[in-house]
């Protein structure tokens, strides 16, 4: 599926003596070296080629020369594919085609492989298998025609109450979360795909989401050394060729004030609470030349692609527009600009800023240099049906994903006896949610089909009223046991990650009625905290298919419980913490 580059670009590099690394700054025009620096978001889902969406597509590449594709919303991987190359045909320069592959294609494709979160990964104390699913990730990656990941997180999550990064992270222990970091850098990157490391200096001490508006990072200068830069250390070291940085403020790395936007705030989709906008915050890391020119490339000696988060967030569209954002982005030493608000204003800011000088020819230059190396390195993949038909989904990739959920299930505190339930155990399962889906069926199938009767369903979330809890003590009466799953997980832009209150109060009233109450975290497990009366509690770290089916055979004893808890749950559990337990029987 590898392939090199073809056609002008060819003829680029010969003109420009670079044959070896592909095209220099010298054999492109000035708006072509402007447009390698922007990264055009879209949906990569069907379109008609005379549709306004498809020209709009083909405008940016042919016309503002955008060096890079971000897929936020996908569908079908063989829509994608045929976009990815109908695209990189029509670029003179071939295309950085990036998409957000945490859980790997199953985070942006329909009937894909949904791997675990990296909590989950992280729990199993096997960073062998981090490596071994980099490295699918990105074979799949190339296959549909995507050549750059927003993966892996790097962030070290300290803070429980972390509303964007959580299940995200590989725990809270820097060394821990290097090991992983590392481990999936290598196994990408070995499958020729531009990995990138997120997001610097480390978003996981934080309490406010940067998708709403702009969070602060309060530690110390040392404190971010020990705590939040090792993983960075450790990507670098693996040879990682892109790092994100954040829109977070970090005053003790760059004091300099965030201004506020004297015409406000145009462009944040994020309806905000007057507490909840930074008024004296600093200058976002990303924005930074002392976090991404002193830190990032001085002390830890990085050359390679730097890339901003997202640029229409709130966190940054609070205090700049969007040229001006794209033109700090670049004198702090970005090389990608992914996702302006308004490209074509940030493109001529940029131009602007070159024409009077603001922006030196050198420092463009040097970005497209690193652009350039990033594209040799990972080609312009061609994508054909009988290929993604042939290796997308494999069983031996679903296999490693159920493996990875499997060995992360962690037994956080057990009533004695408590566990494997009787295959003809009365169960009564209670699904609660932060917003309104309903989910849970996959593990209530996976139970149904393996014990006498399919347990009686209810469902808590915060459109829920007392009336809602009598039916569920009236069920949990009859019942052998009431399996309560917390459907807790981030979610961008929802600014907090919390159970809703009259189910926290629901799950107390079942515990104080004598109920034999067990506890599944499907998501957050810091959210086992607010449920305290649960006498038996496991950690599923995520709402996947395979996790809902993982924790189901390991509650009827079918599979062993061996994963440790990568995170401390405040009052609960310290990082380490997991009750082993072998298949139908305590060890």
């Amino acid at each position: 599926m590898r392939r090199g580059w073809a056609g002008p670009v060819l003829a680029l590099a010969a003109a420009a003596g670079c044959s070896t690394l592909g095209p220099g700054p010298s054999g492109l025009s000035l708006d072509e070296k402007i447009g390698q620096l922007f990264v055009y978001a879209a949906r990569g889902v069907f379109v008609n080629e005379q549709s306004a969406g498809y020209r709009e597509l083909l405008r940016q590449v042919r016309e503002n020369r955008v060096g890079g594709i971000l897929w936020y919303q996908t569908e079908n991987v063989y829509e994608t594919a045929w976009l990815d190359d109908r695209l990189q045909s029509s670029a003179r320069v071939p295309l950085l085609i990036a998409a957000d592959l945490e859980t790997g294609l199953g985070m942006r494709f329909a009937d894909t492989t949904d791997w675990p979160w990296p909590m989950a990964v992280a729990a199993t104390g096997d960073p062998s298998l981090a490596e071994r699913q980099g490295r699918i990730v990105g074979e799949e990656a190339r296959a549909v025609g995507v050549n750059q990941i927003y993966a892996p997180v790097a962030d070290v999550n300290t803070d429980p109450q972390n509303p964007t990064i959580n299940v995200r992270s590989y725990g809270e222990d820097p060394a821990d979360v290097a090991r992983f970091v590392a481990a999936f850098v290598r196994g990408a990157q070995a499958a020729g795909v531009v990995a990138t490391a997120k997001h610097f200096p480390g978003h996981g001490d934080t309490r406010t989401d940067s998708h709403r508006s702009l969070p602060v990072l309060s530690e110390t200068a040392e404190g971010i050394d020990r705590q939040d830069l090792p993983p960075f250390r450790a990507a670098i070291g693996a040879g990682v060729r892109a790092i994100m940085t954040a829109h977070l403020a970090a005053p003790a790395l760059d004091p300099s004030p965030a201004p506020a936007r004297p015409e406000g705030v145009l462009e944040n989709p994020y309806t905000q609470e007057e507490a909840e906008v930074a008024r004296d915050a600093t200058v976002p890391a990303s924005l930074s030349p002392a976090v991404t020119t002193g830190l990032l490339r001085g002390r830890l000696g990085f050359s390679g692609l730097v890339v901003t988060d997202a640029m229409d967030m709130g966190a940054l569209v609070d205090h700049y527009d969007p040229g001006e954002a794209a033109v700090r982005a670049i004198l702090a030493g970005a090389d990608q600009i992914p996702k302006s608000p308004d490209i074509d204003r940030a493109i001529a800011a940029v131009r602007q800023a070159v024409a009077s000088g603001r922006i030196s020819l050198e420092r463009l230059d040097a970005s497209v240099r690193r652009i350039l190396e990033a594209k040799r390195f990972a080609g312009a993949p061609r994508t054909s049906a009988a290929e993604i038909f042939r290796f997308v989904d494999r069983p031996e990739h679903r296999e490693l994903a159920e493996e990875i959920a499997r060995r992360s299930l962690t037994l956080v505190r057990e009533e004695p006896g408590a566990l494997p339930l009787s295959a003809g155990a009365r169960l009564v399962q209670v699904n609660i949610s932060v917003g309104p889906e309903r989910i849970g069926g996959d593990f209530a199938r996976e139970l149904g089909s393996r014990s006498a009767e399919t347990p009686r369903a209810f469902s808590l979330d915060g459109r829920s009223v007392a009336a809602d809890i009598p039916p569920i003590l009236e069920a949990a009466r009859g019942a052998d046991a009431v399996l309560v799953c917390l459907f807790v997980r981030v979610q961008s832009g929802r600014g907090s990650i919390a159970t809703p209150p009259l189910a926290r109060d629901a799950v107390a009233e079942l515990a104080a009625s004598g109920a034999h109450v067990v506890a599944v975290s499907f998501g957050s497990p810091y959210a086992l905290a607010e449920i305290p009366s649960a006498r038996t509690m496991l950690a599923a770290y995520g709402s996947q298919t395979d996790l809902q089916v993982a924790a189901a055979r390991a509650l009827l004893g079918e599979t062993a419980i061996s994963g440790r808890l990568p995170v401390s749950i405040p009052g609960v559990a310290a990082r380490g913490t997991g009750i082993s337990k072998s298949a139908g029987k305590t060890s």
